[in-house]
């Protein structure tokens, strides 16, 4: 039998104590292909990373971009803003709506740290077989909490 503990100087070095920080994640990136195809979340090589995804408009329905809070969680509900960049190549209303519609801020509930930015995408609102548009979320700095600067972005690509 082995048993084993890390030195007390080891499991602190594993306790978190930087600024408390957002920041976007993929949580598809890495999941078995034939699972994701199923969900409408491409498999083609390169349409994921740690910071984009690929969904086939037609087949998803609803897309969810995890935001996490890294450092305490809080008693109260915590509210970080985000916005859409005027680089992004969908149009809000036409190939896709925030969930709820408008939408410009995701809220973690008290004592947790994950939240989720909600896309409904739009069937058929791209036409032609191969097409796509970009939606590219940044995450804001409330003043107090800011976004990581390596995880402040996520890009969804909608595709025909």
């Amino acid at each position: 039998m082995f048993i084993g503990c890390l030195p007390e100087k080891s499991e602190t070095a594993l306790i978190y104590n930087g600024p408390v920080v957002t920041e976007i994640k993929n949580f598809t990136f890495g999941q078995q292909a034939s699972v994701l195809s199923a969900k409408g979340v491409s498999t083609l090589a390169g349409t994921q990373t740690d910071s984009t995804r690929t969904v086939m408009l037609n087949v998803r329905g609803t897309d969810s971009i995890l935001v996490q809070l890294v450092g305490p969680q809080s008693a109260a509900p915590i509210d970080v803003n985000f916005r859409v960049r005027s680089t992004s190549t969908a149009v809000e209303g036409t190939h896709y709506t925030f969930n709820p519609v408008g939408a410009r801020k995701v809220t973690f509930a008290p004592n947790t740290s994950l939240a989720y930015i909600k896309l409904n995408l739009v069937p058929n609102s791209l036409t032609t077989v191969g097409d796509q548009r970009t939606v590219i979320v940044d995450l804001l700095s409330d003043g107090n909490i800011k976004p990581n600067p390596n995880f402040n972005k996520f890009i969804v690509t909608l595709r025909r």
